[in-house]
């Protein structure tokens, strides 16, 4: 199994436009790993990871084949991760010929996805899935099994991460959410012990304030990956990674790798591919 991490941002990309913080200063004069755009990821080639108004921008950039792709997980409706009014692009005639897209959200993005398909008339071209947390599914063609989980994030846009297994390797992917329900814990103990974990690290090293809720951060990347590996859904084995970052948490990426590095955790930065 293959990550690709196209977008590693929060909503306001690093550095924010207009922003004179010096987070977005310094990142402005760094640049490379510095730069993040909003988080979207692939996995195999094959299956996106939600679909913000980078998807275009990102798809220049990494030169994505979308005839291989038939499948977007959507976390939730927050338009840096899901953008619907961009679903027009699927469209007959902005788009020829291609082949069927599947996306799976929960309700609110569900809605808005079925919304965009009913007003452009895409016929078979987008479907929509409905998921709700709790639950598993499999990806058309049944390459990948996926568990969707309730996330500590805003209510309204219907929010869920996910936990993906193909030929026995197990991904969490696990974006935006604060730290874990109760609940998810027994569920992703039920699907497996992972390969590789993914956590919302928003807040950065956390010492803006305690990001617990909605987003997380080092301190509480920390305290879920000691909980995970406690419940042996993860161990010494097991890369964690740290994605989602906003210019609010304070720290740079070349201030970040350091401190992570203690911990054994790998800062994510646009166009990170890792294969496990």
């Amino acid at each position: 199994m293959r990550i690709k991490y196209l977008g590693t941002a929060a909503y306001e990309a690093v550095p924010a436009p207009y922003c004179r913080c010096r987070v977005c200063a310094e990142s402005r004069r760094t640049g490379g790993r510095a730069l993040r755009s909003r988080s979207q990821a692939l996995v195999d080639g094959e299956l996106l990871i939600d679909f913000n108004a980078d998807t275009v921008f990102h798809s220049l950039l990494y030169a994505i084949e979308w005839e291989k792709i038939g499948d977007c997980l959507i976390t939730h409706s927050h338009s840096d991760h899901l953008y619907p009014a961009d679903l027009e692009i699927l469209s007959d005639p902005i788009s020829h010929e291609h082949r069927s897209v599947r996306f799976y959200a929960a309700q609110d993005g569900y809605d808005k996805i079925s919304g965009q398909i009913a007003q452009h008339d895409m016929g078979n071209r987008v479907e929509a899935a409905l998921v709700r947390p709790g639950e598993e599914f499999y990806t058309s063609g049944n390459k990948y099994k996926v568990l969707a989980l309730r996330a500590n994030h805003t209510a309204d846009t219907s929010p869920v991460f996910y936990a993906v297994e193909r030929d026995g390797k197990r991904l969490l992917y696990a974006h935006d959410t604060g730290v874990f329900f109760e609940e998810v814990y027994g569920q992703l103990k039920e699907f497996g012990k992972f390969d590789l974990v993914s956590l919302d690290c928003t807040g950065c090293l956390g010492l803006t304030w305690d990001w617990r809720n909605g987003h997380m951060s080092l301190k509480t990347n920390l305290e879920v990956i000691g909980r995970l590996k406690k419940e042996g859904i993860a161990d010494e084995k097991t890369i964690f990674v740290s994605n989602h970052f906003s210019h609010n948490g304070g720290q740079t990426y070349d201030e970040l790798v350091p401190e992570m590095a203690k911990h054994g955790i790998i800062v994510s930065y646009d166009g990170l591919e890792i294969e496990f």
